[in-house]
């Protein structure tokens, strides 16, 4: 093994993982800093959480693409690309328990009021709280398979 070049390869990993640090810092900063602003109106709070949801939902999707397009998952894909194969049934049937979830959870809070809102906050925190979990999950995943190179 050449050491220089390992000791490259650390040192542009070590920078890019305190980039990647320094700018989810700043974007939930920016969320809280949306909730700051919001000043308790449930429905700018609502459109925060919506829009963390969001942001962490598409760093969901490129940690799912980087896996598709990854050659050593082709067979368990059963395609080359994200939009196809295991890896977009996955994704999509886990949208789809989250958000069927996160309904009843909602609907719990205020039943018989299905759409007040005190069941959609509960709603959409429980899709923030469900969509962060699973981008935790994709974290280890990408862990995982990053280890067996090591």
């Amino acid at each position: 093994m050449n050491w220089k070049k390992f000791s490259l390869s650390l040192s542009v990993a070590t920078l890019l993982a305190f980039q990647a640090q320094a700018q989810n810092l700043s974007q939930a900063s920016t969320y809280d800093s949306c909730i700051d602003q919001s000043e308790g109106n449930s429905m700018k709070i609502k459109d925060c959480i919506t829009q963390e949801t969001q942001r962490i939902m598409a760093m969901i999707e490129q940690k799912y693409q980087q896996l598709a397009s990854n050659k050593d998952f082709d067979f368990w894909n059963q395609g080359t690309l994200m939009y196809s194969g295991n890896f977009r049934n996955l994704l999509d049937e886990w949208t789809a328990y989250r958000d069927r979830y996160c309904s009843l959870y909602g609907y719990s809070t205020s039943p018989g009021q299905d759409e007040g809102i005190v069941a959609q906050l509960s709603a959409v925190e429980c899709v923030l709280e469900l969509t962060k979990r699973q981008n935790k999950d994709m974290d280890v995943i990408l862990k995982n398979y990053n280890s067996i190179g090591e």
